[in-house]
């Protein structure tokens, strides 16, 4: 196969064709790497969002010592998941349901932006998840996220970086908020991003903007310069409460913290992974027009 790739996505498909194990090493802002073994990715690490560590130190799963001890313990360049799961730091079920769920976040943070660069290289140590995915699954899933929040909020790359506070329904609306709309409330102060939300909750940062698209629906945030997409009504209630809509269902599971299993259908890219493994698609989104960001760039 000859001529440069035109994008990362074009390359991963050619590193899956070659079944080629290391990684792609993406340069820009965020940028990150990508863990292939045997042409499908593993795992992706990523500035954009929590990784695997972040997010079992973050959520108190795991501490310092413990993730030290398991480096230590690791055999090999994968062994680290199962050093992990060998010294009961967590469960293998646990760590398999982060590990996807957190590849996927990967793949969907990469995506904001257009990337300056890339390199192919050899493999590096990290947790690895045991379900590795194909590459276009991957880019399909991305373009579904990145739809999805186009059209409840609107640029997802603005959405990142755009600061809230709590809004003054949100103080009249304490004590009916799902406890993962609290959590988010109690540390927005006007100076965090959701990247920033996401990184203080170990949390996915997607997993994060499909709490706030909710929460700003609901009028419980103010963005920075009252930003608000422009003639894009309101699809909830104004004041909170316990309906169907403001549950744990209305958004797919915390990819940055502890995933539980939720039953349902699975959504395509989810194909030959065990059931609960990855989270599922936001509200029923589809994949986007080929005017919009389509790949992994």
């Amino acid at each position: 196969m000859s001529g440069a790739p035109r994008n990362v996505t074009a390359l991963l498909v050619r590193l899956q064709q070659e079944r080629h194990s290391g990684t792609v090493s993406v340069s820009g802002a965020p940028g990150g790497t990508i863990h292939l073994r045997n042409g499908l990715i593993s795992a992706i690490e990523t500035p954009g969002t929590p990784s695997v560590e972040s997010a079992l130190l973050k959520s108190g799963r795991i501490d310092d010592e413990g993730w030290a001890a398991a480096l230590a313990a690791a055999r090999g360049m994968d062994g680290l998941g199962a050093a992990l799961v060998g010294q009961g730091l967590v469960g293998e079920t646990e760590l398999e349901v982060l590990c996807t769920a957190t590849m996927y976040e990967g793949a969907f943070a990469m995506a904001l932006t257009r990337p300056d660069g890339w390199e192919v290289g050899g493999p590096t140590q990290t947790v690895l998840a045991g379900h590795p995915a194909q590459p276009q699954s991957v880019a399909e899933e991305t373009a579904r996220r990145l739809a999805f929040v186009t059209g409840r909020w609107g640029a997802p790359g603005e959405l990142a970086r755009t600061r809230l506070r709590p809004s003054a329904t949100a103080e009249r609306a304490a004590g009916r908020l799902a406890p993962r709309h609290t959590a988010l409330l109690a540390i927005a102060n006007g100076r965090r991003t959701p990247r920033d939300l996401a990184f203080f909750l170990g949390r996915g940062l997607f997993a994060v903007m499909v709490d706030l698209i909710r929460m700003d629906d609901l009028e419980l945030v103010q963005w920075e310069g009252d930003r608000r997409p422009a003639g894009r009504p309101s699809t909830a209630p104004r004041v909170p409460g316990a309906g169907a809509g403001d549950g744990p269902s209305a958004a797919p599971p915390p990819a940055g913290s502890l995933p539980r299993r939720v039953p349902g259908p699975r959504p395509q890219w989810a194909a030959g992974v065990k059931p609960g493994v990855a989270p599922p698609s936001p509200g029923g989104a589809t994949a986007p027009e080929r005017s919009g960001p389509q790949e992994l760039h």
